[in-house]
């Protein structure tokens, strides 16, 4: 008998022990959410569109010196009045002696330092080789093939430099040669290629910073 109830007691001992770890399985497990399936969201296709490339700053320099600079301006402006014929060459020529009166002095100054550059490296011959370099500035712009533009730019010009006080005059010749260049269609607008062929021939001693053109007292009237 005793050993019946000693059976029975191992028996259940066994059960219950058999039972609590799926009581602690059942106790772990936590009810699974149902997941929305992932939605395909359409994104815009970029267009095509070509990379649009930034114009090049305005040079700092096109010549060896400012008043280089404002001397080929005035020079591309004489040739503008004399060969842009039609309605506006009366206001153009106008606006050219304008601004040969109001920028006298700034202009003379321009003349003497174009001179004093060729003076400096051409030796006895200074005035031949001047004289040579005037020429192909002139039909530089005389032989434009894009008249039409380079006429209506140097009108616009023109109108500016009458305007503008001789310190704005003086600032800004640089990059009124450097427009009108390329309206006409230079083949070396901002002088690069030019004061490269000047640094391979002449060995400069220092560099020397960028100065404005200034007007000295008495100056007297320009020259070619």
């Amino acid at each position: 008998m005793a050993m019946r109830m000693i059976g029975r007691a191992r028996m259940k001992s066994a059960m219950l022990f058999t039972a609590l770890p799926l009581l602690a399985l059942a106790g772990c497990t936590t009810t699974k959410v149902a997941e929305a399936p992932l939605e395909n969201i359409p994104s815009p296709i970029p267009d095509n569109v070509p990379l649009i490339e930034l114009p090049p700053p305005p040079p700092v320099l096109i010549g060896e010196h400012k008043g280089e600079d404002m001397w080929h301006l005035r020079s591309g402006l004489n040739v503008a009045v004399l060969l842009c014929h039609g309605p506006d060459n009366e206001a153009m020529v106008a606006s050219y002696n304008k601004m040969l009166s109001t920028h006298k002095g700034l202009l003379s100054e321009a003349a003497q330092i174009e001179v004093d550059l060729f003076k400096a490296r051409g030796g006895r011959k200074w005035q031949d080789s001047y004289d040579d370099h005037m020429t192909k500035v002139y039909n530089s712009y005389s032989r434009t093939l894009t008249r039409e533009v380079f006429c209506s730019r140097s009108k616009n010009l023109l109108e500016t430099a009458v305007t503008a006080t001789p310190t704005q005059f003086s600032e800004n010749a640089t990059v009124m040669l450097w427009e009108l260049n390329k309206a006409a269609g230079l083949p070396d607008p901002d002088g690069k290629l030019s004061r490269a062929g000047h640094a391979n021939a002449h060995t400069p001693a220092t560099t020397q910073p960028v100065q404005t053109v200034q007007a000295t007292p008495g100056s007297g009237s320009t020259s070619r």
